[in-house]
């Protein structure tokens, strides 16, 4: 029984890819023809030949690069197993990364809808918070007073894939108590948030995963310009869980708030302070 012949065209529209596509297969010698015509130089198919197309279809929907493809048709049932196998966790790497970047995606999200959220700066307000992991280290003498960007560059350096989404970008912690000096003011630990599974893989020696709990907490906002603005607004939320006979049960926590993320305008950042309280 003789096989029919495709032409170049027929074959493109029976198994639905483009004549670009299989004249760059024939280049590459990955689906040549079975004849050519001497005369015309028209390609022609056989009909046994259609399910390599079906073949390489389906090895590029699981994301084999053409270059490999040749030597994959050619693997016997037992190395195609093993292939295939490779190509599973490959695969299931990608969605991990796919996974992870949605979960920062979220995160940005969540913070830009807190920012429009805000009430009028330098007033306390409360905010039911969900748990936060974050990566801390040891402050080690650094006070509000004398923090700077290249204080947190150890922090930077293990979050550096997803730094322009930190929303919170980095904080610090500091012992809720009585202060009458912004010099008494000492913070216990620098942080960032995690955002991704990846933020945690490689934590130094001197850095550890801690969580920020859920629950009720007093909070202010403000333009920390001074260091005058730093305590006045501090003292304002302490007075303000004094007046109003709060129990706080938790450290002090500060995070610098991004309030944009556009190049094209002035940089804008927020100090916030929040404390849990019990409810």
């Amino acid at each position: 029984m003789v096989d029919r012949l495709y032409s170049i065209g027929e074959v493109s529209k029976l198994m639905n890819i483009s004549i670009k596509a299989l004249r760059h297969y024939d280049k590459i010698d990955l689906f040549k023809p079975t004849y050519i015509d001497p005369n015309t130089n028209y390609r022609y198919y056989d009909d046994s030949q259609l399910y390599l197309l079906d073949l390489i279809k389906s090895f590029k929907y699981i994301g084999i690069p053409l270059k490999e493809m040749k030597k994959v048709q050619e693997l016997k049932a037992d190395d195609l197993l093993v292939f295939l196998t490779e190509q599973e966790k490959f695969v299931k790497q990608k969605i991990d990364n796919l996974l992870q970047i949605e979960q920062t995606i979220a995160s940005a999200k969540k913070g830009l809808q807190r920012i429009k959220e805000y009430p009028a700066l330098e007033e306390v307000f409360f905010s039911d918070e969900e748990e936060t992991q974050i990566i801390q280290t040891k402050a080690d003498g650094i006070n509000p007073t004398n923090i700077l960007t290249a204080s947190f560059q150890k922090l930077k350096r293990m979050t550096a894939s997803t730094e322009g989404f930190r929303y919170n970008d980095y904080g610090a912690i500091f012992a809720y108590r009585p202060y009458t000096d912004i010099e008494e003011v000492s913070y216990k630990y620098l942080y960032t948030p995690v955002l991704t599974k990846k933020d945690t893989l490689e934590l130094s020696q001197d850095t550890e995963i801690a969580t920020i709990p859920q629950g009720k907490y007093l909070c202010i906002a403000f333009n920390s310009l001074t260091e005058q603005d730093y305590f006045t607004n501090l003292k304002r939320l302490l007075d303000y869980a004094e007046a109003h006979q709060l129990t706080v049960i938790s450290d002090i926590f500060e995070s610098l708030v991004n309030l944009h993320y556009s190049s094209n305008r002035e940089k804008g950042v927020l100090l916030e302070m929040r404390m849990r309280v019990a409810e």
